[in-house]
């Protein structure tokens, strides 16, 4: 094979690698109950990971007869039974940013021809320790406060007890939120942002934020 053949097909192997790249469906759900997250969906499969009751996860796709679900969380990606799955908020999913392209860099260079492709520059930069902000109304609207990570707050104040509806994530960071004072009650998990809390909507009196 000639260089000028051989550099044409690098090319459209690197292309086929962009072009292969597309967003992502995806919608929030919260765990209805103790939920087993596994390597496939189907309980023959092996046990990755567990979700608490009311954990609220990412469900990326389900399978055909829309049983089980692939869902991402935090630190745990798998398939959970679509059951214990409620979705938050609307019915419609959420818009998903684009994802950061490969980080691909190729070149060619001979006497009379040359191809560069990619400049190895994308590669993403670790998120630095961030922020919540939690609102008022629903699709971040209202009036608002954010907390950073390592701060917390037992028992929020009259106005903002039983008033939140969604919660913007900045950063490396989540927010475990309760419904009652002193982290109790039913608590569940926020690691990325959701425009509709559902059934944690006008019902969060505690929250504590960290690191993921």
């Amino acid at each position: 094979m000639s260089i000028a053949k051989f550099a044409a097909a690098a090319v459209l192997a690197i292309v086929g690698v962009f072009g292969g790249v597309s967003a992502t469906f995806a919608y929030e759900a919260a765990a209805t109950a103790a939920l087993n997250v596994r390597t496939g969906p189907g309980t023959n499969f092996a046990v990755v990971g567990a979700l608490s009751a009311n954990q609220i996860v990412e469900v990326t796709e389900c399978n055909a007869s829309n049983t089980w679900c692939n869902v991402r969380a935090a630190n745990i990606r798998g398939w959970a039974s679509a059951r214990y799955l409620r979705p938050l908020g609307s019915t419609t999913p959420p818009t998903r940013p684009q994802p950061v392209q490969p980080d691909v860099g190729f070149s060619i260079n001979t006497p009379g021809f040359s191809v560069q492709i990619g400049s190895g520059n994308n590669r993403p930069q670790p998120a630095p320790t961030g922020r919540v902000c939690f609102y008022e109304d629903y699709d971040y609207a209202g009036r608002s406060f954010c907390t950073r990570t390592g701060e917390q707050d037992r028992s929020l104040d009259n106005f903002w007890n039983d008033r939140i509806r969604s919660a913007r994530v900045e950063g490396n960071t989540s927010a475990t939120v309760c419904t009652g004072s002193n982290f109790s009650g039913r608590c569940a998990s926020i690691d990325r942002s959701i425009r509709n809390l559902g059934m944690l909507a006008d019902n969060i009196s505690s929250y504590y934020v960290g690191n993921r």
